[in-house]
């Protein structure tokens, strides 16, 4: 006692003063980003320089670069001039002239669409534009526009781009209360006025500084205390058996042979992981808007994946991704460039998931603070990520790769937070579990579902063991709400995704396809306008689990995938269907772990028995919903990966239980099977990326078609000279 009380006394001013820096640091910052809508028309005092016969300067520019509106001055004579309205990439009208005298002042009267039409707004198609100069109206027409963030308008300047860009109006714009207007609209509202509207207009971004600030004050209050008391710690007596040096070194240079690989094809060989790719700035847009509080997003960020809904644009695509670009979106950095960059986090994510679940495998097999052998880290962490679907989504940094691969991320978490309840009931592990299951839900579905399902198992699992007695009677008592309460919770976690649709469509179907801006009545008709068909089963089980879709060819990659037709499956609705590959045959060396390790550990490990039934019951869900969806893709192999990465890190421990010859010859065999898969990953990846996906760097698939002809020159060449 006499300890803590000076430690929580010291902690306790560092904890408010993190706090409060950074709570003010932060608002500062969003509310100078912040303006709240300008009124439908301003009246504004102009005094024009002398006017330079064919010269155009900037009035008023509105938006972003491609998606921006401007009204300009365009100069007749030394003392006439025009204004000019344009619509990025189509111009606009041009009022009747007027004649000013240099230095003297105007009254121009604008009321410009861009004025209110603000992200998140209702749009509609044109709104009208008026100028009147000097009590006379020269420009009164509708016009098409563009909607704009609050603080993206700029009076006397253009830094958003396009025929002015960079320019400036050599006079000066004055407003009602003479005001110099200069830049961004700072002069027509008070600070007051600015707070309010960073409040009103971006409420996820105030919920983002107030969460920040909590948890910067939480953490430097308990780093105070960490750094005062940490000479009064007494050293921990290790007291370990087994495996009894740390595998971490083993772990990281597995990782970072991994990342390279995964770097090098993500990027396409140049290692650039800040680029702008096709189709992959939907999650930053999604960003801004859930900083500005709402969910549609401009049309742009979306392009043929598009639901349009109340004369606005939303994607099926969950917000997890854009959730944890929100630091970057508020900070404005790389809008539209991080694509491979959390592609890679997400794939380092995965694998240091894998390496805890091992871990967590090994000590529930010793039932002591073991760690795994380091042959088996190496195993597993290279066959999951060399030779999984984990890899293959390297071949392109789109929106549909990072969706999978942030869903796999925390549904692996999830799956090891849900493991380490079902060893320690009393704990708070169930949180971590939730939280990552949730959070893989929003990004893909699938994955999530599992996630969820698996933690709702554990939950009744537990809910079992208080309620039923040993006569099998069931017997209710309050330490049964916790497992009840988290299996609910989980359940309610699995239809947040279709509670999150109806916010944006007004129904609980997460991929309402009528919206769709693909999806034409007839396109709709083949499917019964439905994503599930029961009569899918057949044609989808065979692309993942077992029809070898596969031939070998004598030329680069060798290794090939041959798509099957739907119309061979009597009653299929199949909408898209991508050559796939079966899961044997793509990611042979973690289904082998997976299948003979859990049946080594079903027969010789009986601790293993429960957390592999709960697992395969969880997988249940989310199968069903694979096979019978009405799309099937290579990429979607992924969503089966949490599983089998779970069911493989317990049968390489359940190895262990093998004689030692046994085991040699077993490791041997996944050595083998690890080898294959990574040629066949990498075959299938590389010429994903090089001939089968759209979007990719035409340098980065020229590369590939020289190594493709290098290849297989050299081989030619070779055997002419055999």
């Amino acid at each position: 006692m006499s300890d803590a009380t000076p430690l929580a006394h010291f902690s306790r001013p560092v904890f408010w003063l993190a706090g409060l820096v950074t709570l003010v640091a932060l608002a500062f910052f969003g509310v100078s980003r912040t303006y709240p809508p300008l009124p439908r028309e301003l009246t504004l005092t102009v005094k024009f320089p002398d006017g330079i016969p064919g010269r155009t300067e900037p009035l008023i520019a509105s938006g972003q670069f491609g998606e921006a509106d401007f009204i300009t001055i365009n100069y007749l004579s030394p003392t006439t001039a025009t204004f000019s309205y344009d619509y990025w990439g189509f111009g606009g009208p041009t009022s009747a002239p007027v004649t000013f005298q240099a230095g003297e002042r105007h009254t121009l009267r604008v009321a410009m669409p861009a004025f209110i039409a603000l992200l998140g707004t209702l749009k509609t198609d044109t709104a009208p534009l008026r100028l009147e100069f000097d009590g006379r109206e020269i420009l009164h027409q509708a016009v098409a526009y563009h909607q704009r963030r609050s603080d993206l308008i700029f009076f006397g300047e253009n830094p958003v781009g396009g025929t002015t860009g960079g320019g400036v109006f050599r006079g000066e714009i004055l407003t009602g209360r003479n005001r110099i207007v200069a830049g961004p609209p700072t002069a027509f509202f008070s600070r007051d006025a600015r707070i309010a509207a960073w409040v009103a207009l971006k409420p996820g971004e105030v919920a983002i500084v107030a969460l920040l600030s909590i948890a910067t004050a939480f953490l430097a209050g308990r780093l105070a205390f960490s750094l005062v008391s940490l000479y009064r710690r007494r050293p921990r007596s290790p007291g370990f058996s087994g495996h009894t040096q740390t595998p971490h070194v083993w772990f990281v240079g597995s990782t970072a042979i991994c990342a390279i690989a995964f770097l090098y094809v993500v990027t396409g060989g140049t290692f650039r992981l800040l680029f702008t790719e096709e189709f992959g700035s939907f999650y930053d847009h999604q960003a801004v808007s859930l900083l500005h509080g709402h969910l549609d997003v401009p049309s742009s960020a979306l392009d043929g994946e598009a639901f349009a809904y109340g004369g606005k644009i939303y994607g099926y695509f969950g917000p997890t991704p854009a959730l944890l670009r929100l630091p970057f979106a508020f900070f404005e950095i790389g809008f539209g460039q991080l694509s491979r960059s959390f592609l890679l986090g997400y794939y380092l994510a995965s694998l240091a998931a894998v390496y805890a679940l091992l871990i967590h495998a090994s000590r529930l097999l010793s039932t002591r603070a073991t760690w795994p052998a380091r042959v088996d880290v190496i195993l597993l962490v290279v066959s999951a990520g060399l030779g999984t679907t984990l890899f293959f989504v390297s071949s392109r940094a789109y929106i549909y790769h990072e969706a999978i691969l942030c869903g796999v991320a925390f549904a692996l978490w999830s799956s090891w937070c849900s493991l380490r309840w079902l060893a320690q009931p009393v704990s708070q592990w169930w949180l971590g579990a939730l939280a990552c299951g949730v959070l893989a839900v929003h990004s893909r579905p699938p994955v999530g579902l599992f996630a969820l399902t698996f933690l709702g198992c554990v939950a009744a699992t537990h809910l079992y063991h208080v309620c039923v007695s040993p006569s099998f009677r069931l017997t209710l008592s309050p330490s049964s709400l916790r497992p009840i309460s988290i299996g609910l919770l989980s359940v309610f976690g699995v239809f947040s995704f279709n509670a999150l649709s109806y916010l944006k469509f007004k129904t609980f179907d997460g991929a309402p396809l009528k919206y769709h801006v693909q999806y034409h009545p007839a396109r709709l008709a083949a499917i019964d306008g439905k994503n599930f068909h029961l009569s899918n089963v057949h044609y989808n089980f065979d692309g993942y689990i077992w029809r070898p879709n596969f031939h070998l060819a004598p030329a680069f990659p060798y290794f090939f995938v041959d798509g099957r037709n739907p119309n061979e499956y009597r009653g299929t609705k199949i909408d898209l269907a991508e050559p796939t590959l079966a899961l044997p045959y793509t990611a042979p060396a973690i289904v082998f772990l997976a299948l003979a390790g859990a049946l080594v550990a079903a027969f010789r490990w009986p601790t293993a028995r429960l957390p592999l039934a709960l697992l395969a019951l969880a997988s249940v869900p989310m199968s069903a919903a694979l096979f019978m969806a009405v799309a099937i893709s290579q990429r979607y192999t992924a969503d089966f990966c949490p599983a089998l990465l779970v069911a493989a890190a317990f049968g390489l421990a359940a190895f262990e239980l093998l004689p030692r010859g046994l085991l040699r010859a077993t490791r041997i065999f996944t050595a083998t099977l690890a080898l294959c898969a990574m040629f066949i990953t990498a075959a299938l990846t590389l010429s994903y990326q090089g001939e089968g996906v759209w979007g990719v760097p035409a340098d980065v698939k020229a590369r590939y078609q020289s190594m493709r002809q290098a290849v297989d020159g050299f081989f030619h060449s070779n055997s002419h000279d055999r």
